[in-house]
Protein backbone atom coordinates (compact mmCIF):
# COMPACT_ATOMS: atom_id res chain seq x y z
CA UNK A 1 0.00 0.00 0.00
CA UNK A 2 1.46 3.29 -0.43
CA UNK A 3 0.39 5.36 3.07
CA UNK A 4 -0.11 8.74 3.96
CA UNK A 5 0.67 9.66 7.73
CA UNK A 6 -0.26 13.55 7.89
CA UNK A 7 0.10 15.91 10.73
CA UNK A 8 -0.62 19.06 11.73
CA UNK A 9 2.10 19.50 14.05
CA UNK A 10 5.92 19.92 12.94
CA UNK A 11 8.18 16.97 12.96
CA UNK A 12 10.23 15.71 14.38
CA UNK A 13 9.78 17.19 17.78
CA UNK A 14 10.28 15.93 21.20
CA UNK A 15 6.53 14.57 22.09
CA UNK A 16 4.98 11.62 21.80
CA UNK A 17 3.03 12.64 18.57
CA UNK A 18 6.61 12.27 16.65
CA UNK A 19 7.56 9.39 18.24
CA UNK A 20 4.53 7.51 17.33
CA UNK A 21 5.03 8.59 13.89
CA UNK A 22 8.20 7.04 13.17
CA UNK A 23 7.71 4.07 15.09
CA UNK A 24 4.76 3.50 12.75
CA UNK A 25 6.51 4.33 9.76
CA UNK A 26 9.07 2.20 9.98
CA UNK A 27 7.30 -0.73 11.10
CA UNK A 28 5.19 -0.36 7.78
CA UNK A 29 7.97 0.10 5.75
CA UNK A 30 9.48 -2.79 7.38
CA UNK A 31 6.36 -4.53 6.01
CA UNK A 32 6.58 -3.59 2.16
CA UNK A 33 4.59 -0.67 2.58
CA UNK A 34 5.52 2.83 0.76
CA UNK A 35 5.11 5.44 3.33
CA UNK A 36 5.07 9.61 3.23
CA UNK A 37 5.03 11.93 6.32
CA UNK A 38 3.16 14.98 5.93
CA UNK A 39 3.60 17.75 8.66
CA UNK A 40 4.68 21.39 9.44
CA UNK A 41 8.37 22.14 8.87
CA UNK A 42 10.35 22.86 12.76
CA UNK A 43 10.45 26.82 11.58
CA UNK A 44 6.39 26.39 10.94
CA UNK A 45 7.11 28.36 7.54
CA UNK A 46 6.94 25.57 5.64
CA UNK A 47 4.52 22.20 5.00
CA UNK A 48 6.82 19.70 4.26
CA UNK A 49 7.80 16.03 3.68
CA UNK A 50 10.47 14.85 5.70
CA UNK A 51 11.51 11.46 3.87
CA UNK A 52 11.46 12.94 0.44
CA UNK A 53 12.56 16.62 1.46
CA UNK A 54 9.68 17.91 -0.41
CA UNK A 55 8.33 21.01 0.94
CA UNK A 56 5.43 23.85 0.12
CA UNK A 57 5.88 27.87 1.56
CA UNK A 58 3.02 28.25 3.76
CA UNK A 59 2.96 31.61 2.50
CA UNK A 60 1.59 31.00 -0.65
CA UNK A 61 -1.70 29.69 0.89
CA UNK A 62 -2.06 31.33 3.98
CA UNK A 63 -1.65 34.78 2.76
CA UNK A 64 -4.70 34.51 0.07
CA UNK A 65 -6.74 32.83 2.61
CA UNK A 66 -5.93 35.13 5.45
CA UNK A 67 -7.53 37.99 3.50
CA UNK A 68 -10.41 35.84 2.48
CA UNK A 69 -11.41 34.63 5.94
CA UNK A 70 -10.42 37.69 7.50
CA UNK A 71 -12.77 39.94 5.52
CA UNK A 72 -15.36 37.51 6.00
CA UNK A 73 -15.12 37.36 10.08
CA UNK A 74 -14.86 41.48 9.58
CA UNK A 75 -18.00 41.49 7.72
CA UNK A 76 -20.41 38.61 9.02
CA UNK A 77 -18.74 37.81 12.30
CA UNK A 78 -17.05 40.35 13.89
CA UNK A 79 -17.46 39.48 17.42
CA UNK A 80 -15.63 36.43 17.10
CA UNK A 81 -12.24 36.78 18.88
CA UNK A 82 -8.76 36.49 16.64
CA UNK A 83 -8.04 33.22 18.37
CA UNK A 84 -10.95 31.17 16.93
CA UNK A 85 -10.11 33.28 13.39
CA UNK A 86 -6.57 32.18 13.78
CA UNK A 87 -6.99 28.68 13.73
CA UNK A 88 -9.38 28.82 11.27
CA UNK A 89 -6.87 30.51 8.91
CA UNK A 90 -4.56 27.91 10.14
CA UNK A 91 -6.85 24.77 9.43
CA UNK A 92 -7.75 26.01 5.87
CA UNK A 93 -3.96 26.57 5.15
CA UNK A 94 -2.93 23.41 5.56
CA UNK A 95 -5.97 21.78 3.63
CA UNK A 96 -5.06 23.72 0.62
CA UNK A 97 -1.20 22.55 0.97
CA UNK A 98 -2.41 18.91 0.95
CA UNK A 99 -3.94 18.74 -2.18
CA UNK A 100 -0.65 20.51 -3.64
CA UNK A 101 1.04 17.37 -1.95
CA UNK A 102 -1.52 15.47 -3.90
CA UNK A 103 -3.68 12.92 -2.34
CA UNK A 104 -4.92 10.93 -5.38
CA UNK A 105 -2.09 8.48 -5.31
CA UNK A 106 -2.59 6.78 -1.94
CA UNK A 107 -4.60 3.74 -0.71
CA UNK A 108 -4.63 4.86 2.93
CA UNK A 109 -4.30 8.16 4.64
CA UNK A 110 -3.57 8.09 8.95
CA UNK A 111 -3.98 11.85 10.46
CA UNK A 112 -2.60 12.15 14.11
CA UNK A 113 -4.67 15.26 15.11
CA UNK A 114 -8.31 17.03 14.93
CA UNK A 115 -6.97 19.69 12.86
CA UNK A 116 -5.51 17.68 9.92
CA UNK A 117 -8.14 15.58 10.40
CA UNK A 118 -10.88 17.20 9.49
CA UNK A 119 -8.77 19.07 6.79
CA UNK A 120 -7.81 15.89 5.02
CA UNK A 121 -11.06 14.76 5.15
CA UNK A 122 -12.95 17.88 3.25
CA UNK A 123 -10.37 17.50 0.50
CA UNK A 124 -9.48 13.82 -0.17
CA UNK A 125 -10.70 11.23 -2.85
CA UNK A 126 -13.99 10.19 -1.63
CA UNK A 127 -12.56 6.18 -2.39
CA UNK A 128 -9.69 6.87 -0.40
CA UNK A 129 -10.29 5.59 3.47
CA UNK A 130 -8.77 8.08 6.59
CA UNK A 131 -7.96 6.75 9.82
CA UNK A 132 -7.13 9.04 12.86
CA UNK A 133 -5.28 8.59 15.71
CA UNK A 134 -5.59 11.45 18.00
CA UNK A 135 -2.89 11.58 20.95
CA UNK A 136 -4.71 13.87 23.39
CA UNK A 137 -7.73 16.44 24.08
CA UNK A 138 -6.53 19.73 23.00
CA UNK A 139 -9.82 21.47 24.24
CA UNK A 140 -9.32 20.64 27.68
CA UNK A 141 -5.67 21.45 27.54
CA UNK A 142 -6.35 25.25 26.42
CA UNK A 143 -8.63 25.33 29.67
CA UNK A 144 -5.22 24.15 31.84
CA UNK A 145 -2.98 27.11 29.68
CA UNK A 146 -5.40 29.66 30.00
CA UNK A 147 -5.91 30.00 26.46
CA UNK A 148 -9.44 29.64 26.74
CA UNK A 149 -11.04 30.93 29.92
CA UNK A 150 -14.25 29.12 31.04
CA UNK A 151 -16.54 27.19 29.24
CA UNK A 152 -19.12 29.34 29.36
CA UNK A 153 -17.74 31.09 26.77
CA UNK A 154 -17.85 31.49 22.24
CA UNK A 155 -14.14 30.24 22.35
CA UNK A 156 -14.52 27.34 24.39
CA UNK A 157 -18.25 25.98 22.01
CA UNK A 158 -15.63 26.55 18.69
CA UNK A 159 -13.00 23.98 21.03
CA UNK A 160 -15.59 21.62 21.24
CA UNK A 161 -17.03 21.75 18.05
CA UNK A 162 -13.45 21.39 16.82
CA UNK A 163 -12.95 18.01 18.80
CA UNK A 164 -15.89 16.81 17.80
CA UNK A 165 -15.26 17.00 13.77
CA UNK A 166 -12.10 16.10 14.31
CA UNK A 167 -12.82 12.68 15.75
CA UNK A 168 -15.63 11.97 13.79
CA UNK A 169 -13.90 13.18 10.25
CA UNK A 170 -13.17 9.61 9.42
CA UNK A 171 -13.66 6.26 8.98
CA UNK A 172 -12.65 5.28 12.68
CA UNK A 173 -10.56 6.90 15.33
CA UNK A 174 -8.27 5.70 17.34
CA UNK A 175 -7.01 6.78 20.65
CA UNK A 176 -4.49 4.95 23.20
CA UNK A 177 -6.71 5.28 26.10
CA UNK A 178 -10.14 4.51 27.76
CA UNK A 179 -9.37 8.05 29.65
CA UNK A 180 -9.54 9.48 26.36
CA UNK A 181 -12.39 7.48 24.93
CA UNK A 182 -14.54 8.33 27.78
CA UNK A 183 -13.80 12.25 27.84
CA UNK A 184 -14.85 12.16 23.93
CA UNK A 185 -18.01 10.18 24.39
CA UNK A 186 -19.17 12.03 27.93
CA UNK A 187 -17.79 15.13 27.71
CA UNK A 188 -18.13 15.68 23.48
CA UNK A 189 -20.75 13.33 21.99
CA UNK A 190 -18.77 11.49 20.12
CA UNK A 191 -20.26 8.05 19.20
CA UNK A 192 -18.09 5.05 21.26
CA UNK A 193 -18.36 3.04 17.66
CA UNK A 194 -16.55 5.29 16.00
CA UNK A 195 -13.34 4.85 18.66
CA UNK A 196 -10.99 2.06 18.84
CA UNK A 197 -8.19 1.84 21.90
CA UNK A 198 -4.88 0.93 20.96
CA UNK A 199 -2.52 1.90 23.35
CA UNK A 200 1.00 3.14 21.88
CA UNK A 201 4.12 0.40 21.26
CA UNK A 202 7.52 1.42 21.27
CA UNK A 203 10.69 -0.35 19.87
CA UNK A 204 12.25 -1.74 23.00
CA UNK A 205 15.43 -3.08 21.38
CA UNK A 206 16.09 0.46 19.65
CA UNK A 207 15.43 2.07 22.63
CA UNK A 208 18.46 -0.40 24.71
CA UNK A 209 20.35 0.24 22.09
CA UNK A 210 20.43 4.47 22.17
CA UNK A 211 21.69 3.83 26.08
CA UNK A 212 24.97 3.55 24.70
CA UNK A 213 25.12 5.72 21.81
CA UNK A 214 26.10 8.94 24.00
CA UNK A 215 28.32 9.40 26.92
CA UNK A 216 26.32 8.52 30.15
CA UNK A 217 25.78 11.17 32.23
CA UNK A 218 27.90 11.97 35.58
CA UNK A 219 25.82 11.45 38.39
CA UNK A 220 26.63 12.11 42.78
CA UNK A 221 27.83 8.98 43.87
CA UNK A 222 26.29 10.37 47.23
CA UNK A 223 22.67 11.57 46.07
CA UNK A 224 19.51 9.42 44.56
CA UNK A 225 19.10 10.55 40.91
CA UNK A 226 15.49 11.79 39.74
CA UNK A 227 14.77 12.25 36.22
CA UNK A 228 11.36 14.50 34.94
CA UNK A 229 11.60 14.21 30.62
CA UNK A 230 8.95 16.66 29.64
CA UNK A 231 8.04 19.26 27.72
CA UNK A 232 7.99 22.94 29.94
CA UNK A 233 4.20 23.88 29.15
CA UNK A 234 1.49 23.64 31.52
CA UNK A 235 -0.45 20.47 31.33
CA UNK A 236 2.91 18.73 32.61
CA UNK A 237 2.16 20.67 35.83
CA UNK A 238 6.03 21.06 36.87
CA UNK A 239 5.18 23.55 39.17
CA UNK A 240 3.27 21.57 41.35
CA UNK A 241 6.84 19.06 40.84
CA UNK A 242 8.70 21.90 42.34
CA UNK A 243 6.77 22.28 45.62
CA UNK A 244 6.92 18.84 46.38
CA UNK A 245 10.37 18.94 46.09
CA UNK A 246 10.63 22.03 48.03
CA UNK A 247 9.14 19.94 50.59
CA UNK A 248 11.26 17.14 50.19
CA UNK A 249 14.55 19.38 50.70
CA UNK A 250 12.94 20.46 54.14
CA UNK A 251 13.80 16.91 55.16
CA UNK A 252 16.62 15.46 53.28
CA UNK A 253 19.17 16.94 51.02
CA UNK A 254 20.00 13.35 49.35
CA UNK A 255 18.78 13.93 46.23
CA UNK A 256 19.07 15.76 42.54
CA UNK A 257 16.26 16.33 40.25
CA UNK A 258 17.42 16.53 36.36
CA UNK A 259 14.60 17.81 34.31
CA UNK A 260 14.95 17.33 30.68
CA UNK A 261 12.62 19.07 28.40
CA UNK A 262 12.19 22.87 27.15
CA UNK A 263 9.19 24.91 26.77
CA UNK A 264 7.56 28.27 27.24
CA UNK A 265 7.52 27.49 31.50
CA UNK A 266 11.36 27.00 31.32
CA UNK A 267 12.29 30.67 32.90
CA UNK A 268 9.50 30.69 34.97
CA UNK A 269 10.11 27.45 36.71
CA UNK A 270 14.72 28.12 36.81
CA UNK A 271 13.16 31.52 38.80
CA UNK A 272 10.64 29.18 40.55
CA UNK A 273 13.44 26.67 41.77
CA UNK A 274 15.79 29.87 42.91
CA UNK A 275 13.11 31.52 44.88
CA UNK A 276 12.59 28.40 46.82
CA UNK A 277 16.28 27.57 46.97
CA UNK A 278 16.35 24.49 44.86
CA UNK A 279 18.89 25.82 42.76
CA UNK A 280 21.23 23.27 43.68
CA UNK A 281 18.96 20.25 43.52
CA UNK A 282 17.32 20.97 40.36
CA UNK A 283 19.27 20.79 37.34
CA UNK A 284 17.20 22.05 34.12
CA UNK A 285 18.83 19.97 31.04
CA UNK A 286 16.76 21.36 27.77
CA UNK A 287 16.08 18.92 25.03
CA UNK A 288 17.66 16.02 25.50
CA UNK A 289 18.67 13.13 22.57
CA UNK A 290 19.81 11.21 25.31
CA UNK A 291 17.08 10.12 27.99
CA UNK A 292 17.86 6.49 27.72
CA UNK A 293 21.54 7.24 29.34
CA UNK A 294 19.73 9.67 31.34
CA UNK A 295 17.16 7.09 32.89
CA UNK A 296 19.76 4.57 32.90
CA UNK A 297 21.98 6.54 35.29
CA UNK A 298 18.77 7.68 37.63
CA UNK A 299 17.11 6.12 40.34
CA UNK A 300 13.54 7.05 40.53
CA UNK A 301 11.28 9.02 37.45
CA UNK A 302 8.64 11.20 38.36
CA UNK A 303 6.00 13.10 36.10
CA UNK A 304 3.29 15.46 38.03
CA UNK A 305 0.98 15.76 34.79
CA UNK A 306 -1.97 18.05 34.76
CA UNK A 307 -3.80 16.10 32.27
CA UNK A 308 -2.12 13.10 29.99
CA UNK A 309 -2.87 10.37 27.39
CA UNK A 310 -0.58 7.89 27.73
CA UNK A 311 3.05 9.53 27.78
CA UNK A 312 5.79 7.58 26.02
CA UNK A 313 8.16 9.81 29.33
CA UNK A 314 6.87 7.13 31.57
CA UNK A 315 6.77 4.02 28.95
CA UNK A 316 10.57 4.57 28.57
CA UNK A 317 10.99 4.68 32.82
CA UNK A 318 9.57 1.25 32.94
CA UNK A 319 11.11 -0.20 29.94
CA UNK A 320 14.31 1.53 31.57
CA UNK A 321 13.27 -0.20 35.01
CA UNK A 322 12.84 3.08 36.88
CA UNK A 323 9.97 3.47 39.45
CA UNK A 324 7.87 5.94 38.88
CA UNK A 325 6.25 8.49 40.50
CA UNK A 326 3.22 10.13 38.73
CA UNK A 327 0.15 11.52 38.92
CA UNK A 328 -3.39 10.37 38.16
CA UNK A 329 -4.25 12.58 35.22
CA UNK A 330 -5.76 11.06 31.87
CA UNK A 331 -4.38 7.68 31.15
CA UNK A 332 -1.53 7.49 33.43
CA UNK A 333 -3.51 4.92 35.57
CA UNK A 334 -3.87 2.44 33.03
CA UNK A 335 -0.37 2.54 32.89
CA UNK A 336 0.63 1.90 36.25
CA UNK A 337 -0.51 -0.54 38.99
CA UNK A 338 0.03 1.68 42.76
CA UNK A 339 2.03 0.27 44.95
CA UNK A 340 3.05 -2.70 42.77
CA UNK A 341 4.82 -0.89 39.35
CA UNK A 342 4.88 2.66 40.68
CA UNK A 343 3.04 5.74 42.94
CA UNK A 344 0.24 7.30 42.01
CA UNK A 345 -0.76 10.63 43.70
CA UNK A 346 -3.48 13.24 42.80
CA UNK A 347 -2.77 15.88 40.11
CA UNK A 348 -1.95 19.03 41.32
CA UNK A 349 -1.65 17.72 45.02
CA UNK A 350 2.29 18.84 45.65
CA UNK A 351 1.91 17.03 49.32
CA UNK A 352 1.02 13.18 48.44
CA UNK A 353 3.22 13.39 45.25
CA UNK A 354 6.50 15.02 47.54
CA UNK A 355 5.44 11.80 50.54
CA UNK A 356 5.71 9.13 47.28
CA UNK A 357 9.23 10.96 46.20
CA UNK A 358 10.47 10.33 49.94
CA UNK A 359 8.80 6.56 50.21
CA UNK A 360 11.37 5.35 47.50
CA UNK A 361 13.86 7.52 48.34
CA UNK A 362 14.00 6.01 51.92
CA UNK A 363 13.06 2.15 51.14
CA UNK A 364 15.74 0.80 48.66
CA UNK A 365 14.30 -2.66 48.62
CA UNK A 366 10.75 -0.95 48.01
CA UNK A 367 11.64 1.37 44.89
CA UNK A 368 13.88 -2.38 43.47
CA UNK A 369 10.96 -4.22 43.96
CA UNK A 370 8.34 -1.87 42.28
CA UNK A 371 10.79 -0.65 39.27
CA UNK A 372 11.86 -4.54 38.79
CA UNK A 373 7.27 -5.10 38.66
CA UNK A 374 7.13 -2.25 36.43
CA UNK A 375 10.12 -3.10 33.77
CA UNK A 376 8.85 -7.04 33.53
CA UNK A 377 4.72 -5.42 32.72
CA UNK A 378 6.55 -2.74 30.45
CA UNK A 379 8.12 -5.71 27.92
CA UNK A 380 5.17 -6.89 27.49
CA UNK A 381 2.44 -4.19 27.46
CA UNK A 382 4.42 -1.70 25.17
CA UNK A 383 5.58 -3.99 22.90
CA UNK A 384 5.61 -2.74 19.39
CA UNK A 385 4.48 -5.89 17.55
CA UNK A 386 1.11 -5.42 20.13
CA UNK A 387 0.44 -1.99 18.80
CA UNK A 388 1.00 -2.82 15.06
CA UNK A 389 -1.16 -5.78 15.26
CA UNK A 390 -3.87 -3.99 16.48
CA UNK A 391 -3.46 -1.21 13.79
CA UNK A 392 -3.23 -3.36 10.82
CA UNK A 393 -6.54 -4.70 12.19
CA UNK A 394 -7.97 -1.26 12.24
CA UNK A 395 -6.55 -0.87 8.58
CA UNK A 396 -8.18 -4.34 7.36
CA UNK A 397 -11.92 -2.55 8.53
CA UNK A 398 -11.59 -0.20 6.13
CA UNK A 399 -11.53 -2.93 3.08
CA UNK A 400 -7.58 -2.87 3.13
Amino acid sequence: MRILLATYWYLPHVGGVSTYVYNLKNELERMGHEVDILAHHPDMQKYYMPNSGRYFEKSKVKDLIYEKVLGFYNQQLSQVDSWIRWREIERYSYEAAATVFGLTKYDLIHTQDIVSTRALWRVKPKHVPLIATIHGCLATQYLIAGEVQERNTLAWSYAAMEEYYGATSSDITIVPTQWLKNLYVNDFNIPSEHLKIIPYGMDIDSWYQNIDQYPKPERPSNKKVIVCSARLVPVKGHECLLQALAMLKEERNDWICWIAGDGPLRKRLEEQAKRMDLKDNIIFLGNRNDVPSLLHQADIFVLSSLQDNQPFSVMEAQVAGKPVVVSDAGGIPEMVVDGETGLISPAGNDELLYRNLKTLIEDDDYRNSIAERGKQRALTQWALETMMDKTLGVYREVGL
